[in-house]
């Protein structure tokens, strides 16, 4: 994927701060803790509100947008516009996530009769309880999001294209993607280990579902025949 300047308000926060090397420290509901990137602080004093898509500096009492963050992070002897700075720093983000799903695509072996790499997002969720999901529009599917800590219906699976994407916090890719969000594992023998787990329990449940034969109805006896009376 490649921004332009149309996509820029649609850049969750949380992204751009990831593109900046940023993680959160603390989450609270739709709230996230930075440390602020423009600053060298002991503390992290930036909030990001994933639902507004706003910040806020608890240090200097300052809040805004994507762009707003952009023009304090900025070196402006480098960038006249914010908005350069943030294509930047976001397509060589999203170029890097590329090459690591490719170089990750190349190595993904097949697991005790799974070929990963061929699952269904849709069967995994199946096997992570979900078996429906919350809502359907056309090759879209909508799940509670599996990872959060109150789940809610953001996470939606194109079903044509196997990826997932989460409405809220902006993170999205492939099964790879979505286990490490459940287990914080880049190890990727762990995570082939998880997936694998998941699915072969799936499996094997549906395999005892298969096996249950119908209870077998009783033959009633034959009624006896009445005699002819000559």
């Amino acid at each position: 994927m490649r921004y332009t300047k149309n996509d820029i308000r649609n850049i969750p926060l949380t992204e751009f701060m990831a593109a900046l090397g940023e993680k959160p420290v603390k989450a609270f509901g739709d709230m996230k803790l930075y440390y602020a990137p423009q600053r060298d602080d002991p503390e992290p004093m930036l909030a990001v509100d994933t639902n507004t898509n706003r910040w806020y500096d608890h240090a200097t009492d300052q809040s805004g947008d994507i762009i707003d963050l952009a023009a304090l992070k900025m070196n402006p002897n480098l960038y006249m516009d914010p908005r350069d700075f943030i294509l930047k720093y976001m397509n060589d983000y999203e170029q890097g996530k590329e090459l690591s799903a490719m170089a990750r695509r190349s190595n993904e072996p097949t697991v005790i009769g799974i070929d990963i790499k061929k699952v269904k997002l849709i069967d995994f969720m199946k096997a992570l309880g979900q078996e429906y999901p919350v809502a359907v529009d056309g090759n879209l599917r909508i799940y509670n999001a599996p990872y959060d800590n109150n789940p809610s219906p953001t996470m939606v699976i194109n079903t044509e294209t196997n990826l997932w994407r989460d409405t809220k916090s902006g993170a999205y890719g492939g099964i790879y993607d979505l286990a490490y969000e459940l287990t914080g594992s880049c190890n990727m023998s762990e995570l082939n280990r998880y997936i694998a787990s998941e699915m072969s329990a799936l499996e094997k449940f549906k395999e005892k579902e298969q096996k249950v034969e119908p209870p077998k109805q009783e033959q009633k006896p034959d009624k006896p025949k009445r005699k002819m009376r000559l």
